[in-house]
This record gives C-alpha cells, structure tokens and sequence, in this order.
C-alpha cells in the first residue's frame, strides 16, 4: 500500500466525515500496529488545521480498556480526534467523557492499510441516506429476531430505543463514530434477548472464524459457551469482567457497499447484508450496561423479522 494511497482516504476522513477546519486542533492517539495510518493522518492533518499532535501508546489487552492517564484527558483538549488503535477505544469512558465536552472523534479500531483503502472511497453522502433509512426502520419495531442457516435464532425487544445510525458524518460539536462507517445499530432491551447466536466470518476476541462460533442466550446474557478454539478465552473474559460481560449488548445491520468480509470485525460489520451482535458494554449506544469490554461477532446471510415480518432475508432487504 502506498503512502498517497493512504494519505488518500485519511484526506477523505479528516475533510468529509469530519470537516477538519483551518483554526481547529487535531489529536492522532494510535498504537505500534496502527502508526502508519496515524502517520498519514498527521500528514494530513499538519495541512488543514492549526495543529496536529500524534500520540502513540502500548496496544490495549482487550477491547474497551480505558487509554492510560493522562492521554485519557488529552482528549477533551482538542477540536478534534482520530483513533486508529488496534484494541478498539470507541466505547470507552475517555471517549464518552470527551464528546460530552465537544471534541468530535473517529475511532478505527482494528484498522488494517488495505481495510482503510478498500473501504474509505464511497459515497459518503449516499451512505449516511441509506444508513439513516435503516436506523429509523429499526426504531420503529418492538421485536426482533435474527436467524441464518449456519444456526442462529436470537430474539429480543428494543423497548422503544433509537438506533444509532453510524453514516460517517462526525461533523457535529460532540460527534462520534467508527471508521469506516456503515452500520444501523441498536441496544436490545436488557434481559430480553432469548436464542442462540452463531458467529462466522470474524469475532472481535480472535479475529477471523475458521468455523462457526456458538453462544446460548437466556435471560439477555450468554449462559453457555460451546466449544471453539476460542471458548476458554471468552470465559476467561467473562469471569474477569463478571456478569456484565456476557450482555447482549448491539445488534446492528451493515450499510457499506464498498466494505467486505474479510476477517476483520471493523470492515466485517460495516458489509451490506451482513448482522453483527455484540457482547458486553452497551452504554455508548443507549444501553444500561457499563463494562469494560465490547466483543462483535458476524452473522452471515441474516434473515431479520421485525415485529414478526421478514424485513431481510439472507441478507437482501425485502420489506419496507
């Protein structure tokens, strides 16, 4: 991947998504795996705005663990933020706590060079319409229920929450969001969600499937873990982090024509046509849970009933 081609699509986020002004301050907080993407985001950024400052820290352990003091604060400093890291920081309380203020901020969790290329060239202004769209037709319903071929059944209710419509447009005082974009989410009603979930493609914990991961859900939490390569880890997560951690915490809809699944969870669930469920903290995304940690998984070829109609089948929109 080239440096132009990189400085390329940081141009397209720092301006378009973001709208980075002359007289604003830029904030890069990167890691060692993500420093060339944030290399070209300073490149970049030294050129639109009065200042830019690149910060790189150690690689978080798990997604969702707070960035060290004091860069937790830095944050809020700054008219603006991007967060290229490898362990995601996007629902974080340095991150929350730094919108409430009014810095603007674009997490990429997981960035790879080819995702950010592959990815970053739509139509942004089409993208945020029809993200929209979905996220209003996800507002509207009371129950939802996800099942594909591979396994999955879940069902639960959204007690009336929005969804957050994640459109690439982080352009106003407070704003935040994942890039690239392209997702309709929501936080299904706590203790509510009922089922089985059938991962493929990629989970955040591991990264690419080589075969199908499944959790059992009762009462709105995961109370069983199959057997996967990956099954000890998870629990271990669980009893780190206590009940909480095992909260079906975001289901949400991909929305990027231009993303697709490739291994890697940031690209994966952005695809159009794929579902995505997470476990853990849901705060960020209008839930009641407060966690440290925030794990998504792919499901692949969804069909989706709202409120008892199919609205999506394997993956193609086929209701209003």
């Amino acid at each position: 991947m080239s440096k132009a081609e990189l400085r390329e699509c940081a141009e397209i986020a720092l301006g378009e998504c973001l709208n980075l002004s002359r007289n604003e301050q830029l904030l890069i907080l990167c890691d060692p795996p993500c420093y060339t993407i944030g290399s070209a985001f300073r490149d970049i950024g030294v050129k639109r705005c009065k200042e830019a400052v690149m910060v790189q820290i150690s690689p978080r352990k798990e997604h969702g663990n707070e960035p060290p003091m004091p860069v937790d604060q830095w944050l809020s400093q700054f008219d603006v933020a991007v967060l290229p890291t490898s362990k995601s920081l996007t629902n974080t309380r340095a991150r929350m706590a730094a919108c409430r203020k009014g810095t603007r901020i674009a997490s990429l969790p997981g960035i790879t060079e080819e995702v950010f290329i592959r990815t970053m060239k739509t139509d942004w202004k089409r993208l945020g319409r029809y993200t929209r769209s979905i996220a209003a037709r996800l507002s509207s319903v009371k129950k939802i229920q996800i099942t594909s071929e591979a396994g999955t059944d879940l069902v639960f209710e959204t007690g009336g929450r929005h969804a957050k419509a994640d459109d690439g447009a982080i352009t106003s005082k407070g704003a935040s969001g994942n890039l690239p974009a392209g997702k309709a989410c929501l936080a299904p009603l706590e203790g509510t969600a009922e089922g089985k979930i059938v991962f493929e493609g990629s989970f955040s914990l591991i990264g690419p499937l080589n075969k199908p991961f499944a959790l059992q859900v009762k009462s709105g939490k995961i109370c069983r873990v199959f057997e996967h390569e990956c099954s000890n880890y998870l629990r271990r997560i669980f009893n780190k982090y206590g009940g909480d951690a095992r909260t079906i915490a975001e289901f949400g809809i991909g929305t990027l024509d231009t993303a697709t699944v490739s291994g890697n969870i940031l690209e994966d669930e952005k695809a159009k046509g794929t579902a995505h469920v997470a476990l853990g903290d849901n705060i960020s995304i209008g839930g009641n849970v407060n966690v440290p940690i925030h794990l998504g998984g792919m499901i692949l070829g969804p069909t989706v009933r709202l409120d008892g109609r199919v609205w999506m089948e394997k993956g193609t929109i086929i209701g209003g």
